[in-house]
């Protein structure tokens, strides 16, 4: 008897265990599907000395500041972006230290109420006290993702180096 109610359950529980892997990989793949991604041509810009504005070819731009500016090391400091027609899905910034591996930062953006995105970032503190940071700015969209490059340096730019 027990046999045959396994029997009888095991292809319901498959078609479900089935349909749940499907939503699973149906909306991960929503963010990723036909994201190409585009690395942008911005301006040289360092982030620490005021906004970087990058245009986009179709007419719109992203513009990213930090404050307090200079930012100081092992504290918190505010990202915002900016943005023009742009549809954007997801916002991150990555940093990566410039001469020293301090690993991977990867920071999401949250989306303000009166337009943009923000978010508070606190990177570790560098043993001179300043450190230079390689910083991507990555912009999901529906059909790519854009990828903007800047520098940004923590604590006291004139002995940055990590």
């Amino acid at each position: 008897m027990k046999r045959a109610l396994i029997r009888q359950s095991l292809p319901h529980v498959l078609i479900v265990a089935l349909l749940i892997g499907i939503v699973i990989v149906g909306s991960r793949r929503d963010l990723t599907e036909d994201a190409v991604p585009r690395m942008l041509a911005s301006p040289p810009c360092r982030l620490d000395s005021g906004p970087c504005r990058v245009a986009l070819d179709r007419g719109g731009w992203l513009e990213l500041t930090v404050t307090p500016r200079p930012v100081p090391a092992g504290t918190p400091f505010v990202a915002s972006l900016a943005l023009s027609d742009v549809d954007v899905r997801q916002v991150e910034l990555e940093f990566e230290g410039a001469d020293m591996n301090m690993g991977l930062f990867r920071q999401v953006l949250a989306p303000r109420p009166t337009g943009g995105f923000e978010a508070s970032v606190t990177l570790p503190i560098c043993a001179t006290g300043a450190m230079r940071w390689r910083t991507r700015l990555v912009v999901r969209t529906a059909g790519e993702t854009l990828i903007a490059p800047f520098d940004l340096t923590t604590g006291e730019p004139s002995r940055a180096g990590g």
